[in-house]
């Protein structure tokens, strides 16, 4: 018997299945392009190929998943469904592909069904590169604090990254994880207009200007600077507080706000990505909150 066995052999899967041979866990891995690089790769560093996924799934009692989508991982499941036992029957299962809460809960309730003694749901807050490193860290939820501790998964996964078990409620993971992604793009996407600004400035011969020093000298110092400040927004939004200003009134930060968009015009940018900021904190100024900081601006994001 395999200690795991790895279904998914993407970037992430690979990372993920790399961390684990390094410290010597006995893998077996199933992928459906089995000529891919990353296959080769693992298989060089130990793995066990399983060209079958019948039988890579009956080599262990522990199944690591990692696919692109909650799509792939049924698809791949379904003509397996007919076997009596399924080859879920008392596994552990250990989900780490990207998807939402609610995919998360029904994937669970569909696991546990054909069999699965265990369902964790996670994401890996980290790029596959980052993998194995201090930087890495695995969000897992599902299952009681006990029954995580019974099954091992911190030590398992701990050479890929610190293990956190965050709740019992399986879709808790994925929660975190979008949560952490939206906030990402969010500044990519801020970003993205940044540099396109910046672009437009002066460089000779009509070629674009270099965006990266600028970045370099005065974004990223910047953005550095205000990591805190989203843990204050969070703050103000839990308790409500939205007439608190630090400083800054939220009427004075959509005048700043606007002028950004204006800019944007007049430079031959799109200001778009900041439209729907611009729009809810025109709503919070007219309901009264002109005033306030610009949490209040985060009362508009539930459709409640």
């Amino acid at each position: 018997m395999s200690t795991v066995t790895s279904i998914g052999i993407g970037n992430m899967g690979a990372a993920l299945a790399s961390a684990l041979l390094k410290a010597s866990t006995p893998l077996t891995i199933w992928n459906r392009t089995a000529d891919r690089p990353q296959v080769k790769s693992l298989i060089t560093q130990g793995a066990t190929f399983e060209p079958s996924l019948l039988a890579a799934l009956n080599r262990s009692t522990t199944i690591l998943i990692c696919l692109l989508d909650y799509a792939s991982i049924y698809s791949i499941l379904t003509p397996l469904l007919s076997t009596t036992p399924t080859p879920l029957t008392g596994k552990t299962i250990l989900n780490l592909t990207n998807g939402t809460p609610a995919e998360a809960r029904a994937m669970a309730s569909h696991l546990r069904a054909l069999g699965a003694s265990a369902y964790l749901d996670g994401a890996v807050m980290v790029t596959p590169q980052l993998v194995g490193t201090p930087a890495a860290s695995i969000l897992l939820s599902g299952e009681t604090a006990a029954q995580f501790e019974a099954h091992a998964v911190a030590a398992l996964l701990a050479p890929a990254g610190a293990v956190h078990h965050v709740a019992d409620e399986v879709g808790a993971a994925a929660r975190f994880d979008v949560a952490a992604l939206a906030s990402m793009y969010g500044m990519f996407t801020g970003a993205f207009m940044g540099i396109a600004l910046l672009q437009k400035g002066p460089s000779g011969e009509g070629a674009k200007a270099k965006a990266k020093p600028v970045v370099d000298q005065v974004v990223v110092p910047m953005l550095k600077a205000l990591v805190p400040y989203v843990s204050l927004l969070a703050e103000m939004v839990d308790r409500e507080e939205w007439m608190e200003d630090l400083g800054n009134p939220l009427a004075m930060q959509l005048v700043g706000v606007e002028n950004i968009m204006k800019a944007c015009e007049e430079e031959g940018v799109d200001p778009s990505g900041l439209g729907f900021l611009v729009g809810v904190m025109r709503r919070a100024v007219e309901d009264g909150f002109g005033k306030g900081g610009v949490a209040a601006a985060g009362r508009y994001m539930s459709k409640e």
